[in-house]
């Protein structure tokens, strides 16, 4: 939380001010100040975003596959909202749904695919994968092309349940956020699988006409800071403590 973190060093500031120092205050007010222009300029948050997201190229080229090959295309969660007055694409949180519409795509290049959607429990009504499999249907992918894993909560039990399920002898295509990638790719590769990363939803596109007011902070900085931070401190965590799950 890049603006919380801000927050925090400013209200120490002005504590530390008030009640015992006030150079050390005036010290944290300015780092404070300087916290707030590196995460809200774009100029740290698109490099975070990039160095993640560039590590895996998007899944383009097919011909690596024969199309005789039954291949699986795995989609990771990534929320919903549960409203019965919307279709079930407009359920499904905008990441997920990007996610889903890749392996849609990938699903219609490869003749011999089936999609797995994952989902989680929300409530005792619906879960994840129920949105997900709706919308799957609704955009023409055949009932039985499609698996699901309905328990996983995180990116760690979709790894495990996978391979509990499926093995580790199926082409596996991975489908998740760019930003996302190194840290699923990381998790899976734990469970012994090795799957051929499809990353999307890239937040950092190339653009010729980029203009000057592109350099302004904003808003949209602030909240890459935030996605970067969140998946550097889940894949070094990742890497510290998890050593993959016992069957």
């Amino acid at each position: 939380m890049p603006l919380s973190i801000f927050w925090l060093i400013l209200l120490a500031g002005i504590a530390i001010y008030l009640m015992k120092s006030k150079r050390i205050g005036l010290v944290f007010g300015f780092f404070s100040i300087v916290w707030l222009a590196m995460i809200s300029l774009p100029f740290l948050p698109k490099l975070l975003v990039k160095s993640l997201e560039n590590r895996f190229p998007p899944l383009v080229e097919i011909s690596r596959f024969n199309q005789k090959d039954s291949v699986y295309i795995l989609v990771l969660g990534s929320g919903y909202t549960y409203d019965k007055n919307l279709p079930p694409n407009d359920q499904l949180s905008l990441n997920s749904l990007g996610r889903l519409v890749e392996a849609i795509r990938l699903h219609r290049l490869l003749n011999a695919s089936q999609l797995v959607l994952p989902g989680s429990v929300h409530d005792e009504y619906v879960n994840e994968a129920e949105p997900f499999m709706k919308t799957a249907l609704d955009l023409g992918v055949n009932g039985n092309e499609i698996h699901l894993l309905v328990t996983p909560k995180n990116t760690k039990m979709e790894a495990f349940d996978y391979t509990k399920k499926f093995g580790t002898n199926n082409t596996l295509i991975l489908v998740t956020d760019a930003i996302h990638m190194p840290r699923a790719m990381f998790l899976f590769r734990k469970e012994g699988q090795s799957p051929i990363p499809s990353p999307t939803n890239h937040m950092v596109k190339s653009y010729w006409k980029n203009g000057i007011t592109d350099w302004f902070p904003a808003s949209s900085n602030i909240s890459m800071m935030e996605y970067a931070m969140h998946e550097i401190g889940g894949l070094v965590y990742a890497r510290l403590f998890y050593r993959g799950e016992k069957r």
